[in-house]
Order: structure tokens, then C-alpha cells, then sequence
């Protein structure tokens, strides 16, 4: 029987949103292969785990691990010195990592799962400022991505974009398209508000290439130019603090101030509670590896208006309000003529709604499966 390592002791689930786009597909993805396993009589699979890891598993060994990995120097001793030595001990035959950063020195076979290529995106647009720590950071981060595609059999993304990006960047390799699930897990169409004002959210960490002020400066616009009743929700992991805090000295400056409100993680929330007031979900991100905050709102029957980037119009299915970044006036008026056109927003619901169907879990667990089996 082929033992597959999983290393999930680096995942922390985020405090925004949701919990977190790389922590919901860790989630999920361990919960798809569990059930799977139940049928599976070639592979065995252990998760190595940290505190703050709560699932509990039936067919998954479940391999605790004494470091704490929030910390900086405790995650690069974990990753670079004790999983290695985790893997030979255990006598894993594939390690998969959730996340590119993969251990220097391990010699098996192994496999990692690229989310994004915002390293490079960041490094490129200098988003690290003046920091120096930040900018070492990014380029300690950069270098671990190209030892992750280097060394690993096989590269797993969430969209043809991200497969597109990562062999033009690195030559060709063996890139498998898994996607992600469909994040809700019956159908659970909300009841959109029909009174105004119209209630605008967005579900995005604070990072710099997420568009909070974009989003800001569209609402002050669609306010002040076109007279509508707007209420703007931000929800969101604060972790990166100078854009954070800049952010609210824009909110603070804003003519609109009163119409936003930040709203903080709870963690026992459901998506169905986090979107139930929603009449729209904005993003206007300018990189994703996917976007996951918009099948979410699909799913959900929220209309979506999002940046016009090529992710997500392959992930929305085209089913979307997409609005050019350059210019927000012009943005505001294509999003104007979206809310007072309430046939387009339905078209966008019903085939939002089913355009989610194709992003399914278990789907992306057979596809491990036999990736493993494979190696």
C-alpha cells in the first residue's frame, strides 16, 4: 500500500471571510479524500497536523506535530528539518504539500498544490514598500516556489490561468487543472434584500492587490454621480497591517464613511450568515489564482461584480458585472446600468447558480487519487 503524507501543519486558517481560501481547500480536500478512502484499498493517507487543526477523520491518520508553526522560525525548522525526517520515519512514499513551501533538502517523490503566483505579482508591483524584512520575505518565498515546481512530480492549480501563468513562467511540467469545490454544500440560495439601500460586499483579505480602495472610490461614485443608495460591507483577514491601516485612513477620509462598515470574522459563521444581507459581492482584485468569494456568492444566488481578469471570467463562467480597473467612473457607470437592469442580474443568478455545479469536491479528490497512484 502507497503511504501519501499531507502536510497540512503550515496551514493556518484565516481570520476573515470565511476562514480562508487555502484553509477551506485543505478542509474540504481532506474531507473529500476521507470519504473516498473508504473504497480505496491502494492508498493510505497521513495529515501531519498542528494545534489549531480541529477535523477528526475516519479512514485519514492524523499526525500531530510539536512546533508551533504560526511562528516564523518554528515553521522554517518544521518544514525544512522535521518533515523530512517526519516522511523517512513514517516511510511516506509521496509527500503532498498544500502550499509551496516545500522542505530544501527532502529527496522522495512529492507533489504540491500552487494556489497563486502573488509572490511574483507583489515583487513585480514592489507592493513590499520600504519594509526590507517584507521584501526578504517575498524573495525567501519566490525562490521555495521554484524549488516547489522543481522538485515536485506533479503541480496541482485551481485554474487553466494559473496553469497558463506557471508554464510560462517555468517551462512546461506536469500541471493538473483540479479547480476547487463548490463551497456550499446544498443548495442554499439566499433571500436577497429587496428594500435599499443596496448592500455591496466584499469578502477579501486586506492585501494590496485584493482593491478595497477601488472599491471605496467606486461607491463614493455610484453615490455622489448617480444618487444610489449604497452600503458597502468589508469582511476580511486584517494580517497584513500597514494596508489595513491605510485602508481605514481612507475610510476615515471618505465622504461615504458612514455607508461602510467592517465587519469582523466569527468564526462559527456560515456562508448562508456571512452573504444573508448581501444584494451584490464585489471584487476587484487585481490578481487571483481563482477567486473563490465568487462562486461562493453564485452558489449563494448573489449577484457578482468583479474585476474584468481573465481568472475570473473562467471561473464565474462569464456570469458576472465585470468592470475595467483603470478608470472607476467609467467602472461606475457600467455598474450602474447592471443594478437598474434587474433581468441582467437574475440571468447572472440562475446561470451563476449553475455554473457552480461543475466545482466539486470529490471530484478533485479522485483526481489526487489517481495523481498519487500515478507516482
Amino acid at each position: 500500500m502507497k503511504i501519501i503524507g499531507i502536510d497540512a501543519a503550515t496551514i493556518i486558517p484565516g481570520k476573515g471571510g470565511a476562514g480562508g481560501g487555502i484553509w477551506i481547500y485543505t478542509k474540504n480536500i481532506l474531507i473529500a479524500l476521507d470519504q473516498l478512502l473508504e473504497y480505496e484499498q491502494e492508498i493510505s493517507i497521513k495529515v501531519f497536523a498542528n494545534k489549531t487543526f480541529d477535523l477528526e477523520f475516519k479512514h485519514i491518520d492524523i499526525v500531530r506535530i510539536d512546533a508551533d508553526t504560526e511562528k516564523l522560525l518554528n515553521r522554517l525548522k518544521y518544514v525544512h528539518i522535521m518533515l523530512p525526517r517526519l516522511c523517512k520515519k513514517l516511510h511516506v512514499d509521496v509527500l503532498h504539500k498544500l502550499a509551496t513551501e516545500v522542505p530544501f533538502f527532502y529527496k522522495g517523490s512529492m507533489v504540491v498544490t500552487i494556489h497563486d503566483l502573488i509572490i511574483n505579482f507583489y515583487l513585480k508591483k514592489k507592493y513590499y514598500g520600504k519594509n526590507l524584512f517584507q521584501l526578504l520575505k517575498l524573495n525567501y518565498f519566490s525562490y521555495i516556489e521554484k524549488i516547489a515546481v522543481k522538485k515536485s512530480d506533479a503541480v496541482f492549480t485551481n485554474s487553466e490561468s494559473l496553469k497558463d501563468e506557471l508554464i510560462k513562467l517555468y517551462g512546461n511540467k506536469n500541471v493538473l487543472v483540479t479547480g476547487l469545490g463548490n463551497p456550499v454544500n446544498a443548495d442554499a440560495l439566499i433571500t436577497r434584500p429587496k428594500k435599499k439601500p443596496i448592500c455591496f460586499y466584499c469578502i477579501a483579505g486586506y492585501y494590496p492587490h485584493k482593491g478595497h480602495a477601488r472599491v471605496i472610490k467606486l461607491v463614493e461614485c455610484l453615490v455622489s454621480k448617480y444618487g444610489l443608495d449604497i452600503m458597502l460591507y468589508f469582511r476580511g483577514n486584517p494580517s497584513h497591517d500597514h494596508f489595513f491601516n491605510t485602508i481605514m485612513e481612507q475610510i476615515r477620509q471618505s465622504p461615504c464613511r458612514e455607508r461602510i462598515v467592517i465587519e469582523n470574522y466569527v468564526q462559527q459563521h456560515a456562508l448562508t450568515e456571512i452573504y444573508a444581507n448581501a444584494s451584490v459581492m464585489i471584487l476587484l482584485s487585481e490578481y487571483e489564482g481563482f477567486g473563490l468569494p465568487i462562486i461562493e456568492a453564485q452558489a449563494l444566488g448573489v449577484p457578482v461584480i468583479c474585476s474584468d481578469i481573465s481568472v475570473f471570467r473562467e471561473v464565474s463562467g462569464g456570469y458576472a458585472c465585470f468592470v475595467g480597473l483603470d478608470n472607476m467612473e467609467k467602472a461606475a457607470s457600467v455598474v450602474d446600468d447592471f443594478l437598474q437592469n434587474e433581468e441582467a442580474q437574475q440571468f447572472n443568478i440562475t446561470n451563476g447558480f449553475t455554473n457552480t455545479k461543475r466545482f466539486q469536491w470529490g471530484k478533485i479528490g479522485q483526481q489526487l487519487l489517481q495523481a498519487y497512484k500515478s507516482l
